[in-house]
């Protein structure tokens, strides 16, 4: 009896070992998921502008901090209302790829990418711009990065308000895991409790009736605006990166709420929000989902 007790606790703790062990692997990114993640996309490749790239600051907090000598979130130009023109407070549309951004930058001034930059000099643009550049400096580097989509817990007083921002995930090989990291906000490797990604707010959308004062948007509308920023946090994970301003066909069927859409178009975003959860095991079956539904395709007239 004692024989048998003894090898059924070995036969246990074995599997338990080759369990855990599988798991822990199967959670890590494939070397083809990083791989894409350090590919330049259309509007984060610096295109001719690299060579200013070569003496930034390898830390990543040192790094955020001088893109933000570079960039004026449009939130906070108040804080240089006297240095700004009038015209200049809103240069989002002006700068949709990073290469663009980079040449303004050196018209303004010829030093490059400089922590003496005057706020005058600098472009006035959202935290999309600001992941852009950032994401474009790491994957110069060969450092896997990803732009996200969702709500930032953090931004403002109340604690019980999310507004709708843009972050990173930086790849730690050390460590071998995601970090977020917000070039805008100057915040490195936070709690991901801080960040709603959309395909959370999603699944809190399909199950309560979210309230549109604790969700801040350009869109006013917390469906909408979820939406939105799913198809986008797609469009990021898949490597597309398309300007925020635009949107696929989906978003501009919403009106009254997500009851606009169709019990199809629903099971198509429900099934996104599954797989971007564990989107590095899930990427190919991002890039079929967006490719094979025309209604989230950017660029796309139905």
């Amino acid at each position: 009896m004692r024989f048998g007790l003894f090898w059924t606790v070995i036969l246990i703790l074995f599997f338990m070992v080759s369990f855990c062990s599988t798991k822990t692997q199967a959670d890590y990114p494939s070397e083809y998921v990083l791989n894409k993640h350090s590919q330049l996309s259309q509007y984060t490749d610096p295109g001719e502008y690299a060579y200013l790239y070569n003496e930034l600051p390898k830390p990543l907090d040192k790094l955020c901090a001088l893109i933000k000598k570079q960039l004026i979130h449009p939130f906070d130009v108040g804080k240089f209302a006297d240095k700004i023109p009038k015209d200049r407070t809103f240069e989002d549309r002006k700068f949709p790829t990073v290469s663009v951004m980079l040449e303004e930058l050196l018209k303004r001034d010829e030093n490059g990418l400089v922590a003496s930059r005057e706020p005058e000099d600098r472009l006035v643009v959202a935290c999309v711009h600001h992941s852009m550049l950032f994401a474009s400096i790491l994957r110069h580097r060969g450092i896997p990065v990803r732009i996200r989509a969702g709500f930032a817990k953090y931004i403002g007083d109340r604690n019980d308000v999310r507004v709708s921002h843009v972050i990173c995930e930086v790849w730690d090989n050390e460590h071998s895991i995601w970090i977020l990291v917000d070039p805008d906000r100057q915040k490195v490797d936070f709690s991901r409790s801080k960040f709603e990604f959309a395909h959370e707010t999603w699944s809190l959308l399909r199950n309560n009736n979210l309230g549109d004062e604790h969700y801040v948007s350009r869109y006013g509308s917390v469906d909408r605006a979820t939406v939105h920023l799913l198809c986008h946090d797609l469009s990021y994970v898949i490597g597309n990166e398309e300007p925020y301003w635009e949107d696929p066909p989906i978003v501009s069927q919403i009106n009254k709420g997500i009851s606009d859409l169709s019990e199809i178009e629903l099971k198509v975003l429900d099934k996104i929000a599954e797989y971007l959860k564990e989107s590095d095991i899930y990427f190919n079956d991002l890039v079929r989902i967006q490719s094979e539904k025309p209604f989230l395709r950017f660029g796309e007239k139905l």
